[in-house]
């Protein structure tokens, strides 16, 4: 085939995709002609333009990263979505492939860097503080997670994970009257919301409110009976509430839920319930939680 009227027909079916992208035969004729003539780069090429422009585009995404997996590639994948959300930090579908790409990095100083560059033309930007409050708590820098959760929950009042993260960064400062109104935040926002609930029983805990951690322990052992954590701190509270009865019972229903999720629990929360424990009743449950580690 000459190659002006190869030139001609790609020419054809690129300017049919800018017209109708979401035409998947375009697609393929497009693909297949550039493979027949040896014009793969120019075909991912065209794709990666499709993309910068429009990052929700579907189909083009799937042969970019098909592309960047081959062997002897030239294509990054991972510096193709940091230039694709740099062009479109407000598009979903770019922080999703974003995402994706950088799921195996363990640099979150890079991760950081990178969003924090996304956030100074765009303080506000939610995609990007979003992902900052997860590198933040991830690196325990509560004092900067405090700063975004608050930014957050001046564009969505309703971000109830947002809440439960301002929560947590109080608790982790020892700010407990703080974090106990921000986890009952976001838990009139979510009022299913497992994590809240649990961290709301470990800092009534802490604070010696026994009878309301016990509270917020049994609605997380109610919305999920198969985490561990949740029953071991009740059956603790339950020990320092003098409830041993209740102790008792809630060990053995650990027991019996133990082979499920043992690897939930650690040697440290394991040992501390043993201790309690066994100064007041042995059972042989508690031979069973202080063998498990982490």
């Amino acid at each position: 085939m000459p190659q002006h009227f190869v030139n001609w027909r790609i020419q054809r079916l690129q300017q049919a995709i800018q017209r109708e992208p979401d035409r998947q035969k375009n697609w393929s004729k497009l693909q297949e002609l550039c493979a027949e003539a040896g014009r793969q780069e120019d075909f991912i090429g065209f794709c990666q333009e499709i993309i910068k422009t429009h990052p929700g585009q579907r189909l083009a995404w799937p042969f970019v990263e098909r592309a960047s997996k081959e062997k002897d590639s030239l294509l990054d994948w991972t510096a193709f979505t940091e230039e694709v959300v740099r062009l479109n930090p407000s598009d979903a579908s770019a922080w999703s492939h974003f995402d994706a790409a950088h799921a195996q990095c363990d640099d979150d100083l890079e991760l950081i860097a990178f969003c924090e560059a996304i956030t100074l033309p765009q303080p506000k930007n939610p995609f990007a503080l979003s992902r900052l409050a997860f590198l933040y708590k991830k690196s325990g820098r509560y004092a900067d997670l405090i700063s975004i959760c608050q930014t957050l929950l001046q564009l969505n009042p309703d971000d109830a994970q947002a809440w439960c993260n301002l929560a947590d960064s109080y608790a982790a400062r020892g700010r407990y009257d703080e974090a106990v109104a921000a986890y009952e935040e976001a838990l009139r926002r979510k009022p299913n919301f497992l994590v809240a609930w649990n961290n709301l029983g470990n800092v009534c805990h802490l604070q010696g409110k026994y009878e309301s951690a016990v509270r917020a322990y049994e609605k997380a052992v109610a919305l999920n009976k198969d985490d561990a954590a949740p029953w071991v701190w009740l059956c603790l509270a339950y020990v320092e509430m003098g409830d041993h009865q209740k102790a008792q019972e809630a060990v053995q229903k650990v027991q019996k839920r133990l082979p499920l999720v043992a690897t939930m629990l650690t040697d440290e929360l394991s040992d501390r319930v043993a201790a309690a424990l066994a100064e007041e009743f042995p059972h042989p449950a508690l031979k069973v939680l202080t063998r498990v580690s982490p």
